[in-house]
């Protein structure tokens, strides 16, 4: 509309300047300034939407003719300038008429065939520039030889001609723009259609005008407005284009920030892709199409091996009927599923590993895609049986512990309430482990137990457990045994003596032979009447009562058992009281040399219980040593016999009596023994030889080179030193040499029958042998008759002790029967 509207503007120009022209034909305006002004505005807005022109055809846009074009608006623009810088006159005509026949042939250079414009546009604007520069040069140089354009103020037939072909030009021009503009709709195409229309309608009025007259005014007028309006539809499009190049920008922009994004993402998803963790994409047919470096480390199998292949190339084919019908089930109908799986390595190996798979789907829903994420779990399975094994099974023998024997004897008191089927449950302790540990090391220890524990399992069913609870102790749980008490009662008779047998056997510990045996405690069961606790505390006691009988034995709880061990918890809680209540004495047997004459005594303590009267050493002495009683009884007995060593002391008849009395292994460990015992000597100002400490072999293996040392201190006091029970041991006289001993006692399990049992009295002078070479005094306890004190007078044996020579007694009657003693001397 706005190109119409100048067109139609141009036209009205020139009408009325015509019109004007013909009110007064001699009527003109002569001014070669104002002329100047058009022209040079003229060629500057031609130059203009030239640069324009050429500046939108970098990027694409513009006129389908940008580079004729331009050229054309350049050549008519120079040469029009310098037309503006001329004086009236034929150069001055000429100058313009070459600008519009030029510019008319450049414009229409636009019909030439596309190949051979696009082949040559390119130098176009600067060929124009040039072709205008030399023809207004030549012209200016060779003006005398130009036409003559005027005459009599008139154009003249070459002006007109020059003029008139330039316009036809034009419109050829225009029709050719009309033409392509139908085909590209560009706006610039119809801008140039009817600039051209404009400038050729110009050039064919300048026929009809003279120099300075108003048509002349009125077709250069017509022609600004044509080239201004060029520029500013240009400026418009550039405008546009520029709006457009920024809202490209910023979709540019947007699109690089997406790019960056996307690549972030793709890179972020590219590191993830190569976890640790395998991962494995199928198509929506379950073939694979990808898969990462973890899959390749994971299952052998590089990518080439699997791509186009079915996953079920891993399969271990080891998982249940089913198995994979059910996962592919619920994978499609939730989109995902997760579970441990057993799969196989390319070289065959099973291994477990936890999977993910996903289902990947487009906008309608269609699985696209399966992927699928998995990790080799075998550590963390080994992990878990590790921990399973060391929280249920015992690390050295690789038995179940005592937690995992309680779940299971839970379980089978619930199974006999069902079937009402006999079990058995069998406790088990290796005699004399202890001994073993201190003599061979805990090294042959280990070795003695893992095979004791493979024994027991050789000598049960698989059904049955067999169970370490600790150190030298087992548990053996034998389920359905019977349904009848007096079958199950022969059958848990026969596999506890298949039991016994087996462990008596010998071991071979690396290149050592060494023997032991068990004493096995049997408790039967049926329903749950007794809880798990109550089982074992049978089964334990009954074991006891197997040790108690001589070991190597078996032995069943009796209900019996149940009441003794009640009877002992409330002898122990009556025995914390007798300390305080002064409820202990000590008892004085005599001890006579080979004349018979009194060397000192045996102090024996006595408890004097209120309720159950005097109560035997052998009842309570074995309760206070399994608790610390057994320090407290100590240190008393220590304390009241130095008193009484003190008091023999300022007396003829006793001042050079020696008193003995026995110390437990616990007294003995205290690191502060000896210091106590030289505290109480210096206390009581009492002759040190004249206290003699019995040590029992318990005491010596306990801890050897504590107990020389300690026994080193106690000498350095003055303490006299005596081994109690000797040659009951296993040990002793292996360190005999080591001992730095007073004396040895014989015990009098050997004295009982030295006049019947050749062995015995074989024991008994080998003793006493061994006690002279190591030059000890050797007492001999429990002498009941002639005949055993007369054998061990006639053997060298040095001191006596018993029944047949003085019963232990309260201090007044030892003192009582000192003075008899004495007075038969």
């Amino acid at each position: 509309m706005l190109m119409a509207a100048v067109f139609a503007l141009g036209l009205l120009i020139q009408v009325f300047s015509m019109v004007l022209d013909g009110y007064g034909s001699h009527l003109v305006m002569q001014n070669l300034a104002f002329h100047g002004a058009i022209e040079m505005a003229g060629a500057v807005i031609a130059a203009m939407v030239a640069y324009l022109l050429l500046r939108l055809n970098t990027i694409g846009k513009g006129s389908s003719f940008n580079y004729p074009i331009a050229a054309a608006l350049l050549a008519m623009g120079g040469l029009d300038s310098l037309h503006a810088l001329m004086s009236s006159g034929d150069l001055f005509v000429w100058l313009h008429s070459l600008a519009t026949g030029v510019g008319g042939l450049l414009f229409a250079l636009i019909w030439l065939p596309p190949h051979v414009l696009q082949a040559k546009q390119h130098h176009a604007p600067l060929g124009a520039i040039l072709l205008a520069i030399v023809l207004g040069a030549l012209s200016i140089l060779f003006s005398e030889q130009i036409p003559h354009m005027l005459e009599a103020g008139r154009f003249t037939t070459t002006a007109v001609t020059l003029n008139i072909g330039g316009g036809l030009l034009l419109l050829a021009a225009a029709a050719k723009l009309l033409q392509t503009y139908r085909v590209s709709a560009k706006p610039e195409d119809l801008l140039f259609l009817f600039q051209c229309i404009i400038l050729s309608v110009a050039a064919l009025t300048f026929a009809y005008s003279s120099v300075w007259d108003w048509p002349w005014w009125g077709w250069h007028v017509q022609r600004l407005a044509g080239y201004s309006l060029a520029l500013w539809l240009i400026v418009q499009t550039a405008k546009k284009i520029e709006l457009q190049t920024r809202m490209s920008n910023r979709r540019l922009q947007q699109q690089i920030e997406e790019r960056k994004r996307v690549e972030s993402q793709l890179r972020i998803a590219a590191i993830a892709f190569e976890t640790h963790e395998a991962i494995m994409i199928t198509d929506a047919n379950a073939d694979i199409i990808r898969v990462n470096h973890a899959f390749e480390v994971i299952t052998g199998y590089s990518a080439e091996e699997v791509l186009g292949k079915n996953p079920r190339i891993l399969s271990s084919g080891q998982e249940e009927a089913g198995f994979y019908a059910q996962m592919w089930k619920h994978l499609l109908e939730n989109g995902s599923w997760s579970g441990e799986i057993l799969d196989k390595r390319k070289n065959g190996q099973i291994y477990p590993k936890w999977l993910t798979i996903t289902a990947v789907k487009n906008r309608d829903g269609e699985t696209t895609e399966f992927v699928a994420i998995f990790s080799d779990i075998t550590r963390r399975k080994q992990a878990e049986e590790e921990i399973f094994s060391l929280a249920f099974y015992d690390a050295l023998t690789k038995l179940p512990n005592r937690r995992f024997l309680l779940e299971r004897l839970q379980q089978s008191l619930v199974a006999s309430s069902r079937n009402h089927h006999y079990g058995a449950l069998l406790f088990l302790d290796m005699d004399r482990f202890k001994i073993l540990n201190d003599t061979l090391g805990h090294d042959h220890g280990d070795l003695f137990l893992i095979e004791v524990a493979k024994r027991m399992q050789h000598s049960v069913r698989d059904m049955d457990t067999v169970a370490r609870i600790g150190g030298d102790e087992f548990v053996i749980l034998i389920e359905e045994i019977a349904p009848d008490s007096h079958d199950a009662l022969q059958k848990a008779a026969m596999i506890a003596e298949k039991i016994r047998l087996a462990l008596a056997r010998p071991y071979h510990l690396n290149d050592k032979e060494y023997r032991s045996s068990p004493s096995i405690g049997v408790c039967l069961y049926r329903g749950e009447q007794e809880s798990v606790d109550d089982l074992l505390k049978h089964a334990d006691m009954a074991m006891y009562q197997a040790k108690e009988s001589g070991r190597n034995a078996v032995r069943f709880f009796d209900p019996a058992m149940q009441l003794a061990v009640e009877n002992r918890a409330a002898l122990e809680a009556e025995l914390r009281h007798a300390l305080p209540n002064g409820q202990f004495q000590l008892y004085y047997q005599v001890q006579l040399d080979s004349q018979l004459r009194a060397l000192g005594a045996e102090a024996l303590i006595r408890w004097a219980q209120p309720q159950r009267g005097m109560v035997s050493p052998a009842q309570f002495i074995p309760i206070a040593e399994d608790s610390s009683l057994i320090l407290e009884i100590g240190n008393w007995v220590l304390e009241t016999a130095c008193k009484q060593l003190a008091a023999w002391s300022t007396r003829e008849l006793t001042r050079d009596l020696s008193l003995a009395i026995n110390v437990s292994a616990q007294q003995f460990k205290r690191q502060d023994f000896v210091q106590n015992v030289s505290a109480m000597v210096e206390r009581y100002q009492i002759s040190p030889s004249r206290l003699k400490l019995e040590l029992t072999e318990s005491v010596v293996l306990s801890d050897v080179s504590d107990v020389i040392g300690k026994m080193h201190a106690l000498k350095a006091v003055g303490i006299n030193l005596s081994l109690d029970d000797f040659g009951t041991g296993y040990s002793s006289l292996s360190y005999l040499k080591q001992l730095p001993l007073d004396q040895i006692k014989i015990d009098q399990s050997f004295v009982r029958d030295i006049t019947s049992n050749i062995d015995d009295a074989t024991m008994v002078q080998t003793i006493i042998s061994l006690a002279n070479h190591f030059n000890l005094n050797v007492i001999a306890e429990g002498v009941e008759t002639e005949e055993q004190l007369h054998f061990l007078k006639q053997n060298g044996c040095m001191a006596y002790q018993g029944y047949l020579l003085g019963r232990p007694m309260p201090i007044d009657e030892f003192e009582t029967s000192l003075q008899q003693l004495a007075a038969a001397n």
